[in-house]
C-alpha cells in the first residue's frame, strides 16, 4: 500500500516521489517496477525502475563476464528512475534493491518446437 501524503505540489508517494512523476515516468517507459528495501534501522525504502532494453541487457551481459557487481551498477544506473535518496547513498541498501530488480526482470522462460 503506497504512502500518500500532500504537498504544494501535490501527492507525493512511497520513495518521496510525487504522483505526476509517476504517470510521467509511465507515459515515458510503460510498466514500472517499484523495489522495496529496509535501512539498517529496518525502515522501508523505495526504488523506481523501467524495464531493461536490450541494449542494457547486453552491457550487463558483457559487463557480467568480468565483474558482477559491476554488471549490477550498469543495471542500476540504466534502469533506475528514482526513489528515496537513500536507495542511492548506501551501499548495502542499493545492492539489496537491485538484486531483487535483477531477479524481477530476468527473462521469461520460452519453449519452442518445431512443425
Amino acid at each position: 500500500m503506497e504512502a500518500v501524503v500532500e504537498n504544494g505540489q501535490g501527492k507525493v508517494l512511497d520513495g518521496n516521489i510525487t504522483e505526476s512523476q509517476l504517470h510521467a515516468w509511465k507515459n515515458k517507459y510503460g510498466n514500472l517496477i517499484k523495489v522495496e528495501g529496509e535501512n539498517d534501522e529496518g525502515e522501508a525504502r523505495f526504488a523506481y525502475f523501467r524495464k531493461p532494453t536490450m541494449s542494457t541487457r547486453a552491457a550487463v551481459l558483457q559487463t557480467s563476464k568480468a565483474d558482477e557487481f559491476k554488471a549490477l551498477e550498469v543495471l542500476f544506473k540504466n534502469c533506475y528512475l528514482g526513489g528515496d535518496q537513500e536507495v542511492e547513498q548506501d551501499d548495502d541498501l542499493k545492492l539489496s534493491v537491485i538484486t531483487a530488480f535483477a531477479e524481477l526482470t530476468q527473462p521469461k522462460e520460452a519453449k519452442a518446437k518445431k512443425i
